[in-house]
């Protein structure tokens, strides 16, 4: 994406991009740190039992969006004063 379209877009629909794409990895580490911590991945399934995913699900959204909008922030920020 050049850096005129990035000024183009939407706020809300880069940040999306960003955090997106930062809850995956943020899972994917997860997961693997668990894998070679434990030698298993049934401690990640037992964190979901009993409500426990609620807090799991509204934690990694929140980080997202956080990290989507400052991310798209800075970004839009540097291509306007590329300019």
């Amino acid at each position: 994406m050049k850096k005129h379209d990035i000024q183009k877009e939407p706020l809300w629909r880069l940040a999306l991009r960003f955090g997106i794409i930062f809850i995956l990895i943020v899972v994917m580490i997860q997961f693997v740190w668990e894998l070679f911590e434990s030698g298993n991945t049934h401690a990640i399934t037992e964190s979901f039992h009993n409500g426990k995913w609620i807090n799991y699900l509204i934690s990694k959204i929140l980080i997202g969006i956080v990290y989507g909008f400052t991310m798209a922030w800075f970004t839009k920020k540097n291509a306007k004063n590329s300019r």
